[in-house]
């Protein structure tokens, strides 16, 4: 029987339809593949732009593509200990050493050398940042300055590090480094960590395992959607388009929904662990004759106001993770509390309360500084230093 004329015609321009779709997302996908978003698995550079100057967004793009390009395996660990590191590579953004550390080779301490070691999470390390504007490098230039002394300072910074990854990495390192002083730099890490598994002491590597993920995110986790790049940008967008409603809807600067029953008492619990640890630390590394201090770092959750960027991050803090704001807070709370009695000594820092005031973004992701800012942090992080040094008089007698 003889096709219906208009039968022919739509069919044709069904079949039009979806060659034309099918074009654009091959087209689409090829883009994104071979292009500057090759390495673009988050929205890092969405929010990045947002507030980054043009080279300070140049920057933190080559950071991007070379971290990436090391692969999601870019970390081992150490069996039989906690301890997890980076492979040894070197980037036009960096150079990891042979020990997997952003720093040059280490070497034996030469006899006028006073050296420090900054330990921590991915804040030392230096994330979206450059070699010379890392936390190690802004307080080397500014210790060598006042004291016109040979001060070393070593970048031991590794993501994902807590408290106890940084101390455990103190501790196998420390004959090598040869340090007069160690700082840790660690919270964010900590209280995520209470969140997820409760305050639990990390067992050691049976061998060379799987790590915590970098920006690229956990492949397991990763759908088939995930790994096609149009789609995971559209993804993205969805989520960034969400957050961005619920914060300019909502009347809270701040939400807080309520702390899941079974993670209460994780947060009741983490300032005795948390500061428990620094505790220990410090007596055991007080025995080896290396002074200790422990800085906790500025977070978003406590900095007021928050910019509109923030609000958003905490939004989607609580689209993936109800309960952690307030969790959070908690456990900031509590340690700071804590702090008040005076029962773990004088070697720790609050640094959280830094940026109150401050109107523009601080955190860019809703974790990292701004190149800005990282500036700010650094330059705090030398003073209490300088503080440290002067008060035990470690240079008066030379």
């Amino acid at each position: 029987m003889p096709k219906r004329i208009d039968m022919v015609n739509s069919a044709g321009r069904f079949a039009i339809a979806v060659l034309c779709v099918a074009a654009y997302f091959l087209f689409s996908e090829t883009v994104l593949n071979l292009t500057v978003f090759k390495g673009a698995k988050t929205d890092f550079d969405y929010y990045g732009n947002l507030v980054f100057s043009k080279e300070e967004a140049e920057s933190a793009d080559k950071f991007k593509r070379d971290i990436i390009s090391l692969g999601e395996e870019r970390q081992t660990s150490i069996p039989g200990t906690i301890v997890f590191k980076y492979k040894p590579a070197v980037r036009e953004s960096f150079t990891l050493n042979s020990d997997g550390f952003r720093n040059e080779e280490f070497k034996k301490k030469e006899k006028d050398e006073f050296r420090i070691a900054v330990l921590g999470d991915s804040k030392v390390f230096g994330f979206a940042v450059q070699d010379k504007d890392t936390v190690s490098s802004i307080a080397q230039r500014k210790l060598r300055e006042h004291f016109h002394k040979n001060i070393t300072v070593l970048n031991m910074g590794v993501e994902g590090h807590d408290i106890q990854r940084a101390v455990a990495t103190a501790e196998f390192y420390l004959e090598k480094l040869e340090p007069d002083m160690l700082v840790f730099y660690s919270w964010i890490i900590d209280i995520q960590g209470a969140f997820d598994f409760g305050n639990i002491n990390w067992p050691p590597f049976k061998g060379d395992e799987k790590l915590i993920p970098g920006i690229e995110g956990k492949e397991e986790d990763r759908t088939v959607y995930d790994k096609i790049k149009l789609l995971n940008t559209l993804k993205h967008t969805y989520i960034s388009d969400a957050e961005k409603f619920a914060a300019r809807t909502s009347e809270k600067d701040f939400p807080e929904l309520p702390i899941p029953q079974q993670k209460v008492d994780f947060a009741a619990k983490f300032p005795e662990t948390y500061l428990g640890r620094m505790a220990d630390a410090t007596a055991f590394f007080d025995k080896k004759g290396v002074a200790s201090l422990f800085v906790l770092p500025a977070l978003m959750h406590t900095k007021r106001p928050l910019s509109e960027n923030e609000k958003f991050f905490l939004y989607r803090n609580e689209m993936y993770s109800n309960g952690i704001n307030l969790f959070t807070k908690k456990c900031v709370d509590g340690v700071k509390e804590a702090l008040k009695t005076g029962k773990y000594g004088a070697n720790i820092v609050d640094q959280s309360g830094i940026f109150q005031g401050e109107q523009d973004t601080v955190f860019f992701d809703g974790i990292h500084y701004t190149p800005k800012f990282m500036r700010t942090a650094a330059d705090h992080i030398a003073d209490e230093i300088i503080k440290t040094l002067e008060r035990g008089k470690y240079f008066e007698d030379n």
